[in-house]
């Protein structure tokens, strides 16, 4: 009988073993990470205050390790992200509160996660220093529906109409130089204080700088409208070069759940938002200083969803 050399070893019976072991490990771990589930978070316009929380709230999951992706989407904001969560195309979404409030009964929120403040700008050495100087001007009443839809409002608490001003949209990434080319007179956007794309300390933006208007004296017409979903604010002393304080309007935003979100989804989201809060705040930034267990519950009316108000009752014990 001739041997060949080259021949095969034929294979012992432990080393089929380990390799079906190690076959089959490797199956299972491949498909836990396809099992990986990844929920929609609406937010609204790039580089605007939505966009960067669910950013950062994307990422503040991620380290959590917590089973579970979210996928940031821009949208319209608000306006947009209200109809999109209840009719089931979101799985979670922002949205200003004064906006959820029309739809409250339909709604269920995550959590109330942090302050927007409404601002006007102007270059600094403007004539415009109210908000009846604005007739006749052309303004930006932001690019986010729910910005615009403030606009709207402080309008009309101010005894104007879109038609008495010519209204051109701005990005937020295009404020500072929409005012500096005079493309706009005056710039609506709401945020946290100082917002992060409003930086003129870059030298960008009109060679005067910037200016706040005054919004305070429209707040008492909006809270007699529309309640204390309104609220009074003070923009500090050198926000954008200010040398005096300036009144303003405060607007919480929310995190809303479809309603059929699983309890336990939206309870491990809880988690975060309390466990992971330093993540979710960006560096010199007033406005997110909700994200306790006391603040998060005030959700303007809005129902916690259940899985919410479990893990509220769990962090609380």
């Amino acid at each position: 009988m001739i041997k060949h050399l080259n021949a095969p070893h034929p294979l012992s019976r432990r080393r089929v073993i380990t390799g079906m072991a190690a076959l089959a490990a490797a199956t299972f771990l491949s498909s836990c990470r396809q099992e990986l589930r990844t929920y929609s978070l609406g937010t609204a316009e790039e580089r605007g205050f939505f966009y960067d929380f669910g950013q950062s709230l994307t990422t503040a999951v991620a380290h959590a390790n917590v089973g579970f992706h979210l996928d940031p989407k821009i949208t319209g904001g608000s306006v947009q992200n209200i109809p999109d969560v209840m009719t089931g195309k979101l799985d979670l979404a922002l949205a200003l509160a004064d906006v959820a409030a029309t739809e409250r009964k339909n709604l269920r929120a995550v959590g109330r996660v942090y302050l927007n403040y409404l601002q006007l700008a102007v270059p600094a050495d403007s004539s415009i220093r109210t908000l009846a100087d604005l007739r006749g001007r052309t303004v930006s009443l932001g690019a986010s529906s729910a910005t615009t839809r403030a606009g709207g409002l402080l309008l009309a608490a101010g005894g104007l109409t879109e038609s008495d001003i010519h209204v051109r949209p701005v990005l937020i990434t295009g404020v500072l130089d929409a005012l500096a080319s005079g493309e706009v007179d005056a710039a609506l956007f709401a945020g946290g204080v100082p917002h992060p794309e409003i930086d003129t300390r870059s030298g960008r933006g009109p060679a005067s700088g910037i200016r706040l208007i005054d919004l305070s004296g429209q707040l008492p017409k909006l809270q007699a409208e529309y309640g204390p979903v309104y609220q009074q604010v003070r923009l500090p002393v050198g926000l954008y070069g200010s040398k005096v304080e300036v009144g303003s309007i405060g607007i919480a935003s929310l995190l809303l759940a479809r309603e059929d979100l699983p309890d336990d989804i939206v309870g491990r989201i809880v988690d975060v938002l309390i466990d992971r809060s330093s993540e979710l705040v960006p560096p010199g930034t007033a406005g997110v200083q909700y994200l306790d267990t006391r603040a998060l519950i005030y959700t303007s009316g809005v129902p916690l969803h259940p899985g919410a108000a479990a893990a509220y009752r769990r962090h609380h014990g």
